[in-house]
């Protein structure tokens, strides 16, 4: 079951980061959008609907979800780079999925991400190591590093790849 829910490992924040991080973080998610496609592509509304363990989110509410998060992630950054250690709060994230416009194709979200990843990835790519120090304040985490959110959310786009993977192996096993 543990294994299910994470199938890549807890997200583990770094102590130290170098610019190699910060590249592989940035790859992580440049290449988010063209995996979630490939994988997602012409799916069977038994697969959109397919679960990666018992009570998880279906294919469809995964994509859904990661629109949402790294929604945050991207103006996160920007508050980051623009204003003094900004507060941020977290989200309500199983009330988001219950909302109407979870029910909407799986092809909005990944339209949302494709557009969300190229402008972050070019915005991340354009700053220098230091500007990975700054800071925001977040209502649950306290002050966080900009590394902090990048490596993160990193984590966050290839952890629930593979719940999207797994789910759809159950449909075809």
């Amino acid at each position: 079951m543990l294994k299910n829910q994470f199938p890549i490992g807890k997200y583990v924040q770094p102590e130290t980061f170098n610019r190699a991080d910060i590249e592989g973080w940035i790859h992580a998610i440049e290449k988010l959008p063209e995996e979630l496609t490939t994988l997602t592509s012409n799916l069977s509304q038994t697969a959109r609907h397919a679960t990666y363990r018992e009570g998880s989110w279906d294919v469809q509410t995964l994509v859904h979800h990661i629109a949402d998060a790294h929604m945050h992630g991207f103006i996160r950054t920007k508050l980051i780079l623009t204003e003094n250690q900004p507060n941020v709060c977290s989200f309500e994230e199983n009330e988001w999925v219950k909302l109407p416009d979870n029910e909407v194709p799986l092809e909005y979200s990944l339209d949302l991400i494709n557009g969300i990843h190229k402008r972050w990835a070019t915005l991340l790519s354009s700053l220098p190591v230091e500007a990975y120090n700054r800071t925001m304040y977040h209502a649950d985490g306290g002050v966080q590093k900009l590394a902090d959110l990048i490596s993160k959310m990193a984590w966050h786009g290839d952890h629930h790849l593979e719940h999207i993977r797994i789910a759809l192996n159950e449909v075809e096993a």
